[in-house]
């Protein structure tokens, strides 16, 4: 038999390792308690499956999205003629993860988003420097950044690989449209137009 479920180990914890298949069983006092809780059961279930794959990790917590805008600039800035501006707009772009999840948590995402530049770039005051420098979500008033390897805030390498290039093609098929639909204006044919009043005699 399953022990008793508590805080901190599920009911179904000890049948795990004698069985190759489970089945959870959620209970939630609201519909919306128990969405929630389906939910973030298939998000641990896909991330277990992507990690058999392919089981690289890479820092959480808007770390990787930062890094990979400070070193597209970097990049940018050594390269000559116009693509040197597509690629620092793709960097700036980036940086749209930090400033989603700062409006998510609360606080100032433009302070939010300096703080992680400086600390990527290794010029923040406080000593938190590093490519593995993230947000902390915990943060109530001012926005604070932690390191998120210690912190043990890992998301997979597939999942941010395949957002990217996800983001990559639908911005690649936006530019490639070639014809503007112009809107036309409702209502049947247009009354020709007349010269004059229609009693006027010659």
């Amino acid at each position: 038999l399953a022990s008793r479920p508590s805080a901190d180990r599920p009911a179904f914890a000890d049948r795990i390792q004698r069985s190759p298949l489970v089945t959870v069983v959620l209970r939630g006092a609201t519909v919306n308690a128990l969405d929630d809780a389906e939910r973030a059961v298939d998000d641990g279930v896909n991330v277990i499956k992507s990690l058999t794959k392919d089981a690289r990790l890479v820092p959480g917590a808007c770390a990787t999205e930062m890094e990979l805008s400070r070193r597209v600039q970097e990049r940018a800035e050594q390269t000559p003629g116009i693509n040197q501006h597509a690629m620092k707009a793709f960097g700036q772009a980036l940086q749209i993860f930090a400033r989603t999840l700062g409006d998510n948590v609360g606080v100032d995402s433009t302070a939010l988003v300096a703080k992680l530049i400086a600390a990527h770039h290794a010029s923040a005051s406080d000593g938190l420097v590093g490519p593995s420098i993230g947000i902390d979500v915990e943060c109530e008033n001012e926005p604070r950044v932690l390191d998120a390897k210690e912190a043990g805030i890992l998301d997979p390498l597939s999942v941010k690989q395949w957002a990217i290039r996800y983001a990559v093609q639908a911005a690649l098929t936006v530019l490639q449209v070639d014809q503007i639909v112009m809107a036309k204006t409702a209502g049947g044919p247009k009354l020709p137009k007349q010269q004059g009043n229609w009693d006027d005699q010659d």
